[in-house]
């Protein structure tokens, strides 16, 4: 037998032993990815000996590699040179525009660090230990090998599109050292096999969540080859990132939500049932969701002369122009929940004083965190249970039948809201109208006849600016300009209908383009049939579908005010970890995993969701701002004198939440 046919069946030999130990490793760490590969038959690709006697990766009849070891090297190299890395930013209002001391706080952090060093970085990379690296691309794994043996990585989230290629790399290189030096730094090595674009990045959200959202305050990205997936995946994280960065909730606004869930259900409002338990005679009949973008003001024609014969919902600022053409809506759906929006409603008023429509004469269907005093302007107002919400989770708490819908992607807008409600009630037939969810030009950003151009409102008009820099696919044209928000409450609406396949979506606004949703201008639709009785068939629907039976304000106060030293332990229990000396952002950064594996803990006990969904924003926010403002600085002095002054900031703002959750839970709302 020649040497190199020897050296080959050894090779051979120890590919395999690396297999067996992988899968060993695998079944004990990442046991789902241990089943689909301990019996694994690949179909065209595969780890094969080369002409040079070297490991390489045979794929389309082709070896990959030249030398794949020494090319994962330069790859590594390339990558700490000049890497590709997210960063955590936070746009902060004007002082006169901040409600929330959460807000004063955080921008007093971030003036504490812009007066102490220049708005330049120094290169995270360099540090021995990182936070988080997510690698596109496993290949035969040589690169990754090559990455830990230069630096400590806390969080390692490897993507492979290929099952085959995946499985390669398991011949490879010897997992066990890499995932338990993940684990014993309180991180995870995170594996995603096959799948689109959108499941990546929808599991680097759910990897954020277990892990900390402070790991983006420095994400690297690194990609290990050239392939459409690959491609494609790292052009939807730069265009969609943005929502792993937002919507979290924060311990006031939260509060709130407990002080007007309680005062909502006191005063008689029902609750939405599930899907299942609801009647829906009318369920084929069309229901227009009428929003306020600028595609509005082209429709109002359509809606008067076909009111009659479809169920008009309105969304949020959209009743004002709705009304101002003597339009009424069947429902009207509102989410926002400060006072701050009372004067908006009270503007209504004021337009329809000599009208025949009245408010009092309109149903509205709401979140359970909307304003008591804002609902009570309506005629007998309605709740959705919001899903992700300190308000929600306690009626979910007390549901004992388990019978009150709480839907997924009921915000971050109130089309949102709208789409959720009219799911929830069996509805099976839905147009869009004035959902546009961007704009062709900054001065048109909403309907005519809306809110945004009352100059006694021109604060409305700050909050809609366009970024020209994000755009999107148009439904009737190449693209419009859009925003974090909007781009947000898109993808929502697209997962909505995702998981509710049985419904139907034509999509008649002018605005952005929703998966989904069948594009089809309001000139194109059929005339609709006569609707005969709809106010008493709509009636029907709404007596039968929604209920208050299992609550009493008693209930829900007692377990509010029995809730409060639970609250307190498990806020003392956070604090003390940032209680302890922490000397530089490695030890910020342990601090933080502590924090939130615990708050993980809480999450996965239904006892505790109250809790957890109470508090859980507050610190993702203040983890991920410290961690990000703490990497501009280079000496270690002023680094941990920025640590202190942020933990004490955040220590003293947590003491007055609570202080604030026990005086005012049962009180007015503050905003």
């Amino acid at each position: 037998m020649l040497m190199e046919d020897q050296s080959i069946i050894i090779q051979k030999m120890l590919m395999q032993a690396t297999l067996a130990a992988n899968l060993d490793a695998l079944k004990v760490y990442i046991p789902d990815i241990y089943e689909e590969f301990k019996s694994y038959q690949p179909q065209s690709s595969g780890a094969a000996i080369d002409e040079n006697g070297q490991i390489n990766l045979f794929n389309n009849d082709a070896f990959v590699y030249e030398d794949a070891k020494e090319f994962a090297k330069q790859q590594v190299a390339l990558f700490i040179k000049d890497p590709a890395m997210m960063t955590y930013t936070l746009d902060h209002q004007e002082d006169k525009d901040i409600y929330f001391d959460h807000a004063h706080i955080l921008k007093k952090i971030s003036h504490k660090r812009k007066n102490d060093v220049k708005e330049t970085l120094k290169r995270p990379i360099d540090e021995d230990k990182i936070d988080c690296v997510c690698m596109i691309g496993a290949g035969l794994g040589y690169q990754i090998e090559e990455l830990f043996n230069q630096k400590n990585i806390i969080n390692f989230f490897l993507c492979e599109p290929s099952k085959d290629v995946f499985y390669a790399m398991l011949h490879c290189i010897e997992l066990r050292g890499i995932i338990e030096g993940c684990i014993s730094l309180g991180g995870t090595f995170t594996v995603r096999i096959g799948g689109s674009s959108a499941g990546i990045i929808n599991a680097i959200s759910n990897m954020l969540h277990q892990q900390g959202h402070f790991n983006l305050s420095r994400m690297f990205f690194f990609r290990h080859y050239l392939s459409d997936t690959t491609t494609d995946t790292i052009k939807l994280i730069r265009e969609i990132g943005h929502r792993w960065t937002a919507g979290w909730g924060f311990m006031e606004d939260e509060i709130i939500s407990i002080t007007h869930t309680l005062t909502n259900i006191q005063s008689g409002y029902k609750i939405c049932k599930k899907e299942h338990l609801n009647n829906n005679k009318i369920a084929t009949k069309p229901v227009f969701i009428v929003a306020n973008g600028p595609s509005f003001d082209t429709s109002v024609e359509f809606l008067q002369k076909n009111s009659d014969n479809i169920i008009i919902v309105s969304c949020g600022t959209g009743l004002k122009a709705l009304l101002k053409n003597n339009i009424k809506p069947d429902i009207h759906i509102e989410m926002e929940r400060t006072a701050s929006l009372l004067p908006y409603i009270e503007v209504i008023e004021k337009q329809q004083e000599d009208k025949d429509i009245k408010l009092k004469d309109i149903q509205i269907i709401a979140l359970n965190t909307v304003y008591p005093k804002l609902l009570s302007r309506f005629k007998t107002p309605l709740l959705l249970t919001k899903l992700n919400d300190a308000g929600g989770k306690l009626i979910q708490q007390y549901d004992t039948l388990n019978m009150y819908a709480a839907p997924d992607y009921s915000n971050p807008t109130v089309s949102n809201t709208a789409l959720a409600v009219v799911t929830s009630l069996g509805f099976k037939n839905l147009y869009l109208v004035g959902v546009d969810l961007g704009y062709k030009s900054s001065e048109h950003h909403h309907s005519k006849d809306s809110i945004y151009y009352d100059e006694v409102f021109n604060d409305f008009n700050d909050t809609v600016k366009a970024d020209e820099n994000m755009k999107v696919e148009g439904n009737f044209c190449d693209s419009v300009y859009t925003t974090d928000i909007l781009d947000m409450s898109r993808a929502n609406i697209e997962m909505l209908l995702q998981s509710n396949v049985e419904v139907t979506v034509s999509n008649c606004s002018d605005g952005a383009k929703i998966a989904g949703c069948t594009p089809v201008p309001l000139t194109e639709l059929n005339s609709f049939s006569k609707f005969t009785d709809k106010t008493l068939l709509l009636e029907e629907l709404l007596a039968s579908s929604f209920d208050n039976k299992q609550f009493t304000v008693k209930k829900l106060d007692r377990a509010i005010s029995n809730s409060f030293q639970e609250v307190k332990v498990i806020l003392e229990e956070l604090m003390k970890f940032i209680n302890g000396k922490i000397e530089n952002r490695n030890d910020l950064s342990e601090a933080f995993h502590l924090q939130n594996k615990l708050l993980m803990k809480l999450k996965s006990r239904d006892e505790y969701k109250v809790s957890y969904w109470l508090m859980q924003g507050t610190f993702r926010y203040f983890q991920a701002y410290i961690m990000t403002n703490s990497y501009y600085y280079d000496d270690p002095i002023e680094q941990k004198e920025f640590i202190t002054f942020s933990l004490k900031e955040l220590r003293g703002h947590i003491n007055s939440l609570y202080k604030e959750l026990v005086l005012t839970y049962n009180k007015p709302s503050k905003a």
